[in-house]
């Protein structure tokens, strides 16, 4: 019985395949059973028949990339140990496509998606043989029938021939595709609001032609809404009648009041608290109400909003607006009182905000105080993309934001403002991303000192030009008070690495200044900072010092929040 053993001892197998690329060596290695698992612990009669069956399997390895006529020589070394299994295969001329067929009849055949899908075919005449890509065409039509509603179609032929002695193939794939299905009455269960309300996210009718793409597009809408914490919208394909397929639409409500509380501090706004509340929904118009009391160092607001659902709700509301309020801004401190009606929509990943401003507002700076009245129309667009809500290495913020204010029309003063705002990340390797901002901002106005302190501009601080203090780099008054200009100008370029974990490094700096004159000095600032990438936001300790002028201390700013 020893001897046996030791004559019949298992051993590894070595299986080299040469000769060929990576893809088809690949394939061929996951195809040879020589190279499966639990051969190692084979007997050697056994590896030398799968040894033998070996090109039979190289054979059908190759035969999906169009190669039928390969030539393979193979050879086998060991017998007591370790076993090596080398195969040298030239896989020849691969089989080209001498004949595509791709028919359509019924209604498919006019269908633009169908239509298209054939031209995009990757199925060509005189093209390399790949039976994936047979597969993956034949795959794309089963989809779109389900997708487009024709549940009775069925392959009236679908073959895909070679000739490996002549070196060509023939691919048929002729479809019947029947009628196509329509969408049926539209139900809507367990909701809290009003049907006719609903039936405004709705982009198809009864008796439209069905599209599955048109059902999940109404998931979405309803999703993004925030009404609902589940939306489940379903075909009831097996009760279709008359052509026609009924939906239904379930849609699980969120609790109607969401309360918010938040606790901070930041070097440009000191300690700050904030608490708030919506109601989702104060009708079974979809109607929303939300409040919010901001408490910090250097401001106090009460802001309420009240939002209206349009004609198409997912993308378009009515906002009415109201706030109190007081802040210090430069070197002033003023007070507002707010009114406001506007419009925002968005599309193809762009929000717009059209509407009016009514704002009276009272300035106190170098021991005067002023009263003004505004009435402001106001465009707004905003636009931004990035692949990671809290920590982006792919991404960009952009906004425009146009206001202003006639005598004609009731403001105290007339001029025209003009705020542009940038934001790009890009990650650059393994935790390294640049992250560039600008700033760009011009009011065309007789005198600025007419201007309120909310419609000046400052520059300066942890979202600005860091090195100086809040809102420190604009224009002075005779008493050498900060009183904010007509332009501004911010630029910032900003390298981080993530070094251990959460936690990285940053190097930056940053360049503007806020003036009346064009041509006004610049100040430029260079640092260093600590990042913390934590659930709610990148925690951002930055230490920075001005390096051009009159240069000055370093200057320390700390600051918490998403990037775009």
């Amino acid at each position: 019985m020893l001897l046996f053993a030791t004559g019949s001892a298992w051993a590894a197998v070595d299986v080299r395949i040469e000769g060929v690329d990576d893809e088809l060596r690949a394939n061929i290695e996951a195809f040879v059973s020589i190279n499966q698992e639990g051969v190692a612990d084979a007997n050697p009669r056994r590896i030398r028949r799968l040894h033998e069956r070996a090109p039979g399997d190289i054979r059908r390895a190759l035969e999906p990339f169009g190669y039928y006529r390969p030539q393979i020589e193979s050879q086998l070394q060991g017998g007591s140990g370790d076993w090596v299994a080398r195969y040298r295969v030239e896989a020849g001329e691969r089989v080209r496509l001498a004949r595509v067929r791709i028919q359509l009849t019924g209604p498919a055949a006019d269908d633009p998606a169908f239509r298209r899908a054939v031209r995009e075919a990757p199925l060509t005449e005189g093209a390399p043989l790949a039976h994936a890509d047979y597969e993956a065409t034949k795959q794309r039509f089963t989809e779109l029938t389900a997708q487009r509603g024709y549940l009775d179609a069925s392959w009236s032929r679908s073959t895909l021939r070679v000739f490996p002695e002549r070196g060509t193939a023939e691919a048929v794939l002729e479809l019947e595709s029947g009628p196509r299905y329509r969408f049926g009455e539209i139900s809507f269960i367990d909701s809290e609001f009003n049907e006719s309300f609903l039936r405004r996210y709705l982009q198809f009718e009864p008796g439209d032609p069905y599209d599955s793409g048109a059902l999940l597009e109404l998931q979405y809408a309803f999703n993004d809404s925030d009404y609902f914490s589940r939306v489940d919208v379903s075909a009831q394909r097996d009760q279709a009648q008359d052509g026609r397929i009924p939906v239904e639409v379930r849609l699980h409500p969120r609790p109607q009041h969401r309360y918010t509380f938040g606790l901070g501090y930041g070097t440009d706004t000191g300690a700050r608290v904030s608490v708030g509340r919506e109601d989702r929904w104060v009708n079974s118009r979809g109607h929303r109400f939300a409040t919010e009391f901001q408490i910090a160092e250097v401001s106090n607001r009460l802001h309420a909003r009240y939002s209206i659902p349009l004609d198409q709700p997912w993308r378009e509301r009515m906002d009415l607006l109201a706030a109190v309020g007081e802040q210090d801004i430069g070197d002033g401190r003023t007070r507002q009182r707010q009114l406001g009606i506007q419009r925002v929509t968005t599309h193809s990943g762009w929000q717009s905000t059209v509407g009016v401003e009514l704002e009276r507002t009272t300035d106190e700076i170098s021991g005067e105080s002023t009263t003004r009245q505004l009435v402001m129309p106001r465009l707004g667009v905003t636009r931004g993309r990035f692949n990671d809500a809290v920590f982006a290495t792919r991404g960009y913020r952009l906004s425009a934001d146009l206001n202003g204010g006639t005598e004609t029309f009731g403001s105290d003063v007339s001029f025209l403002r003009l705020h542009l705002d940038g934001y790009f990340v890009r990650g650059l390797w393994p935790g390294g991303r640049v992250l560039l901002r600008g700033e760009l901002g011009r009011t065309q106005i007789d005198d600025v000192d007419d201007l309120p302190l909310s419609q000046r501009f400052f520059a300066g601080g942890d979202q600005s030009v860091r090195g100086f203090s809040y809102q420190s780099l604009a224009p002075r008054n005779d008493e050498d008070d900060v009183v904010g200009g007509r332009y501004l100008g911010v630029a910032s370029a900003e390298l981080e690495q993530l070094v251990a974990g959460n936690w990285g490094a940053a190097v930056f700096v940053d360049h503007g200044n806020a003036m009346n004159d064009l041509n006004a000095e610049r100040r430029t600032s260079a640092g260093v900072g600590l990042r913390y990438r934590s659930p709610v936001g990148v925690f951002r300790v930055d230490i920075a010092r001005p390096i051009d002028g009159e240069g000055g201390d370093a200057r320390l700013h700390l600051s918490l929040g998403v990037d775009l």
